[in-house]
């Protein structure tokens, strides 16, 4: 017996996913593909991508923020942030160390940035230290402190899960 496995639909630029509409005319529901291009509404975040927004405030004292994903402040963030993926938004303001794989600065951050690649782009304020194996300073960004390039990864390497999770869920 031969079995031939159907061919994969081509996407093209447009995702398996359909979503099915209802002809009138004829009253039979029809497929209409449903273009993705990893983002979600309009304003340009990724869909997997949790958020600060511009209206949140964090303050406190030894206060840390962990993502394992891709994390966006637009927000005043007095506090450590740790990440995968960070972008600091146009109109955040953050007090603290940064440290994740990729950093995007659009905002004003004061403190030290760990990263794999740091890119501040033309809109950027940073005061302070700069951690990286990658940076590009776009034009008109405004950087103040000093830059070291990184080879050991785990010098720079962001703290996902607190430092004492794993002996309270072994515990």
């Amino acid at each position: 017996m031969v079995f031939n496995r159907k061919p994969e639909p081509r996407s093209g630029g447009i995702d398996a996913l359909q979503i099915k509409t209802m002809d009138h005319a004829t009253g039979t529901p029809t497929p209409t593909p449903m273009r993705s291009n990893g983002m979600s509404g309009t304003s340009g975040q990724d869909a997997g991508e949790s958020v600060i927004g511009n209206d949140l405030t964090i303050e406190g004292q030894a206060i840390t923020i962990r993502c394992q994903g891709s994390l966006r402040v637009n927000g005043n963030i007095q506090a450590d942030l740790h990440s995968m993926k960070l972008t600091v938004g146009e109109e955040a303001i953050i007090s603290g160390t940064i440290a994740a794989e990729t950093v995007d600065v659009y905002g004003r951050v004061q403190g030290a940035i760990l990263g794999s690649r740091v890119v501040l782009h033309a809109s950027a304020v940073v005061e302070g230290d700069i951690h990286s194996q990658a940076l590009a300073i776009d034009q008109g960004a405004s950087f103040d402190g000093r830059s070291r390039k990184v080879k050991d990864q785990s010098e720079i390497a962001p703290q996902l899960t607190s430092p004492g999770s794993s002996a309270r869920a072994n515990g």
